[in-house]
């Protein structure tokens, strides 16, 4: 071995800077080596997932998830937790079904699309809701006999309970259940709102089964959240002058005649189980007259009206009116009026309905002048006509007013005003402010009588009998006076005119 030589430190530092190169390169290629070894083991399990092909799909609303297989090599098989985890990468993860991707891999279902994964729909609850034992708004229209007659009496209205009787269970709302996506999102469902408990004077309401009941005796109506209880003010006996005025905010029931001089103001319905007779009758609900009217009576509703006859009589009614037939009375409707009934005839006098008036027959033999109209009448034209008149006087002379109150109002700014000034402002401004009043209540009744004009926009006389001689049918301001007898005719206003068409027969 020769003999050590001694090196200076220049010598030292070039060995070291060759050393660090030496190394430096055996790393490199150590990692090239490395880095080769991998890549090639990356290309041959990259060769075999090639073979394996997985393609997720989801459903627009996401509501299910399908998967399709491609073919594998001949060595190869899928797994269940393969698929799992493909669905997984693509955000399925609610409601997936691993014996259909079980049973898709052992039956080979390649190249299909199967459903793996469903989502759950929420489902909707329920509203709370009242169930009534009563049914306090049903109307009941007539009976017809088999004569063909209409029974009146069978018009009851009321709707009566007893003490202690049950008016209503309560149903508490019941609330969905919440649903999902196969990406996980919850589906809530709407939430179901409970009802106020209802309000009465006379009720109970037990909380232990949810229930009311009634604490007195009377005539029930319910409307909106309320239950309302109102005694019957019942008379078993004639009504005459003796009685003078009778006066109920609920129901009345006579159980006799009304006869001369008696007069009746009901706030809700009133029932006849007699004649009326020179009668005055004024409900705020219905009217109903088991028999009939005559001689003058006047009878005034907010609601219906149903009699057996009205004969010489004065009738108006907000709402529909029925009756077997009308003899020289004067019967206006807001709605229709019907004359049906074994008889069904208007003889003389003037019928009105608004939207219309069904007749069997009109007039007879004697040719007696009758007069039967529909839509908009005579009167409210002229009615009309003076609101439109009185609102523009109020407004020219409201704007005098509001000129000289100008001119008033500018001296005072500007040099003081007097105390006689000072009056007349004050009585200026009191002028302006009812003129305004009056003109808002004008407008308010002009556009009662616009919509009163759209509802008798499409009104109509039908007669499904006869029509005799000397019978004037009105449609508006329209008039046609019949020269002979027509039949199962409808009278329409058309283009100016009141056409003839077929009256739509039942049957």
């Amino acid at each position: 071995m020769p003999e050590n030589k001694k090196l200076s430190s220049e010598e030292l530092a070039k060995l070291r800077e060759q050393l660090k190169r030496d190394a430096a390169t055996i790393r490199s290629e150590e990692a090239s080596t490395a880095q080769n070894t991998a890549e090639g083991e990356d290309s041959l399990e990259e060769a075999k997932k090639d073979t394996k092909v997985i393609t997720v799909q989801i459903a627009e609303d996401r509501m299910s998830a399908t998967v399709r297989l491609g073919f594998p090599a001949a060595d190869e098989k899928y797994t269940v937790p393969e698929v799992i985890g493909a669905l997984r990468a693509n955000r399925v993860v609610l409601g997936i079904k691993s014996e259909a991707i079980m049973e898709m891999i052992n039956l080979g279902h390649y190249e299909e699309d199967v459903v793996v994964a469903e989502g759950k729909e929420s489902e909707p609850g329920t509203e709370g809701y009242y169930e009534f034992a009563l049914d306090m708004d049903e109307r009941k229209e007539p009976d017809i006999r088999e004569d063909g007659s209409v029974d009146y009496t069978s018009m009851n209205r009321l709707c009566n309970v007893a003490e202690g009787d049950k008016i209503a269970m309560y149903y508490p709302a019941v609330q969905g259940k919440a649903g999902f996506d196969v990406c996980g999102a919850e589906k809530v469902p709407k939430p179901m709102k409970d009802l106020p408990q209802l309000r009465g004077k006379y009720i109970r309401y037990d909380e232990e089964t949810r229930e009311y009941f009634a604490t007195i005796a009377g005539k029930i109506s319910h409307s909106n959240n309320n239950i309302e209880i109102l005694s019957v003010h019942e008379i078993n006996d004639n009504l005459d002058l003796t009685y003078g005025t009778v006066e109920f905010y609920g129901d009345i029931v006579i159980n006799g005649n009304v006869e001369a001089g008696a007069v009746i103001r009901a706030g809700r319905n009133v029932t006849i189980n007699g004649t009326v007779a020179s009668g005055k009758i004024f409900a705020g609900g219905d009217v109903v007259l088991t028999k009939g009217a005559q001689g003058q009576s006047r009878i005034s509703a907010r609601g219906n009206i149903y009699a057996e006859f009205l004969e010489f009589s004065d009738v108006d009614a907000v709402g529909e009116i029925h009756a077997n037939y009308v003899l020289n009375a004067n019967v206006r409707s807001s709605q229709k009026v019907y004359l049906d009934g074994k008889k069904g005839y208007a003889l003389g006098g003037y019928t009105h309905g608004l939207q219309g008036v069904e007749v069997r027959t009109i007039g007879n033999y004697t040719e007696p002048k009758s007069l039967v109209h529909a839509g908009f009448g005579e009167e409210d034209y002229l009615k009309y006509n003076a609101l439109n008149e009185k609102e523009e006087k109020i407004n020219n002379d409201l704007a005098k007013v509001i000129a000289e109150m100008t001119e008033l109002l500018k001296i005072s700014k500007e040099r003081g005003a007097t105390q006689q000034q000072k009056d007349r402002i004050y009585e200026l401004n009191t002028i302006k402010d009812e003129s305004y009043k009056t003109l808002d209540d004008i407008r308010s009744d002009k556009k009662l009588l616009a919509q009163k004009m759209a509802q008798g926009s499409n009104a109509f006389v039908e007669v499904r009998q006869d029509a005799c001689r000397n019978t004037t049918i009105g449609i508006d301001e329209l008039q046609l006076l019949l020269q002979r007898e027509e039949s199962c005719t409808r009278y329409i206003r058309r283009s100016g005119v009141i056409e003839r068409t077929p009256a739509h027969l039942n049957g």
